[in-house]
């Protein structure tokens, strides 16, 4: 649209470049005959005004036009001088854009060793020396990280049965590795299954396992919530009750896991069911930290 309207300010200037031209001639030829009848007739007012009268129309169009070819000029240089703000703005537009991306990687390289530093907190000394971090590279189907990928295998020192934790708490475990990327299950998986006691008394302990015999198990793990079972149906257990690793089986002790939210007193079954919400967003995995499994041999 720009374009066009320029290629028609360019015809009309050359057209009115012409008309000045002619107008300059005019006047001229004008002044000349102007002189004349005043050098052979004398004094004569009449001629004057005859010339004056000539005169000062084609003056006014001739000003006119010089008034119209100003004022295009002008809006040619205003364009001009506009496209270049707008190319200098367009520019520092991305710049911006790329520093805001690169803030934010920033951000979230901070935010991401900040977790892991806070994941080192609960492990126990002798298991930090020989941990891992590592990104999550993939995942199971689906809303929740049942199953997924690390990108770090036997090249990086991880074992099969290594524990996977992260910034929040327990994660799940390994169970295949290779070269350079390992396989691990979340406590989601109905593979998962760990010890826990809860913090307020350590002898009050049970087993976290999405394959319990709990009913609506499968609605509470849809929610992202974990199941599992006291050992002891005396045990007393409430909502709000905090629950890390019992130290028991392959899991170190004291890694955290969630809140108890929800007890079941199953007096057919004798048992004590518990409803935990857990520490660790299983929608949202990212970096996680690798620690070897205890030697239970």
């Amino acid at each position: 649209m720009i374009s066009l309207r320029f290629d028609k300010n360019k015809k009309e200037k050359k057209i009115n470049l012409k008309v000045i031209a002619t107008g300059v001639v005019a006047i001229t030829l004008i002044g000349i005959v102007g002189i004349s009848i005043g050098r052979y007739s004398g004094n004569n007012p009449i001629g004057d005004k005859f010339v004056l009268d000539i005169i000062e129309p084609i003056g006014k169009n001739l000003n006119n036009g010089f008034t119209f070819l100003k004022d295009n000029i002008k809006d040619i240089i205003n364009y001009k001088n506009n496209s270049k703000k707008v190319d200098s703005l367009q520019d520092e537009n991305e710049k911006l854009k790329e520093e805001i991306i690169a803030l934010n990687n920033q951000l979230d390289d901070v935010q991401s060793l900040d977790s892991l530093k806070k994941a080192l907190n609960y492990i126990d000394e002798k298991y930090q020396a020989k941990s891992i971090s590592a990104s999550v590279v993939g995942k199971n189907d689906g809303n929740w990280y049942d199953s997924f990928i690390i990108g770090a295998g036997k090249n990086q020192g991880v074992k099969e049965e290594s524990i996977v934790t992260n910034g929040n708490g327990l994660v799940g475990i390994v169970y295949e590795v290779s070269d350079n990327y390992s396989k691990a299950i979340s406590l989601l998986d109905t593979k998962s299954s760990v010890s826990f006691k809860l913090l307020k008394d350590s002898n009050f302990k049970g087993v976290i396992t999405q394959n319990s015999t709990l009913d609506d198990k499968e609605n509470y793990k849809n929610k992202g919530y974990l199941c599992g079972y006291m050992f002891d149906s005396s045990y007393n257990v409430l909502p709000g009750d905090v629950i890390t690793t019992s130290g028991l089986g392959l899991y170190p002790e004291g890694i955290p896991i969630g809140e108890v939210d929800k007890v079941i007193d199953d007096k057919n079954k004798s048992m004590k069911y518990v409803v935990v919400k857990p520490y660790v967003n299983f929608k949202n995995i990212d970096d996680v930290i690798i620690i070897e499994p205890r030697n239970i041999g």
